[in-house]
């Protein structure tokens, strides 16, 4: 019985360890600064940490990200899927990308709730504009895409068309019904009073005439950022 009760004991502290090692696999999905520097516009990264199983249990998953953009000493990322959903600001109102509330929830919440201190670190402060509105530029870690970058930067509809996370479609993000993609949001406001620009299912971009209201709580955010690659 002893021998039963030790061996037992055996394969579930063995257990325990290859769960702990699994999820300190997971946890190393971050790329060191040589890997960051190999990759090529057009490829894919892991840099920082979100919800997207839409399950808590399991801890937050390496974020992925696309590089739009590569310069000797900096790059520019746009994340693969829509993270999470939120309204260009919590009040119909006038406002710019500068007093906008998601302007602030990028730059506070998610920014602190997706890196760590190094990754930080090697985010740039960016100065960043409203192609609408270019009186107003703002400094920032974290970003949307203007509607001209997002134009300047994808080749076509399908290669900005992108789908959500699960997280992100419980937080309320609509999904279109057989390809799994999402509307996303651009920081551009539009001509069209007390609305923005987004991205549309199928990738095409809502003109300066055809804004989403400021208020609208189903489209998705694509965070974009300028990583530092000599921090």
């Amino acid at each position: 019985m002893k021998s039963i009760k030790r061996k037992a004991a055996c394969i579930l502290a063995l257990a325990m360890l290859l769960c702990l090692a699994g999820c300190k696999e997971k946890k190393t999905n971050r790329p060191n600064m040589d890997a960051l520097k190999a990759a090529e516009v057009g490829s894919y990264i892991y840099f920082g940490e979100y919800e997207q199983d839409n399950n808590e249990s399991t801890g937050k998953e390496a974020i992925e990200w696309l590089v739009l953009d590569k310069q000797e000493d900096r790059m520019l990322v746009v994340s693969r899927y829509g993270l999470d959903c939120q309204p260009y600001n919590t009040e119909l109102k006038e406002v710019t990308w500068e007093t906008c509330s998601l302007h602030d929830w990028l730059n506070s919440e998610f920014f602190k709730e997706a890196f760590n201190s190094e990754e930080k670190d090697a985010i740039l402060l960016s100065t960043v504009t409203d192609d609408a509105n270019q009186a107003y530029d703002t400094a920032d870690r974290v970003f949307l895409l203007s509607t001209w970058e997002a134009e300047i930067y994808f080749a076509d509809n399908a290669a900005r068309a992108c789908s959500g996370t699960p997280y992100c479609y419980a937080q309320g993000a609509s999904k279109k019904e057989g390809t799994g993609t999402c509307m996303w949001w651009l920081r551009s406001s539009s001509s069209f009073s007390l609305s923005a620009t987004g991205v549309s299912y199928v990738g095409s971009i809502a003109a300066y005439g055809i804004g989403i209201s400021y208020d609208c709580d189903y489209f998705s955010v694509r965070p974009a950022m300028w990583i530092d690659l000599e921090p």
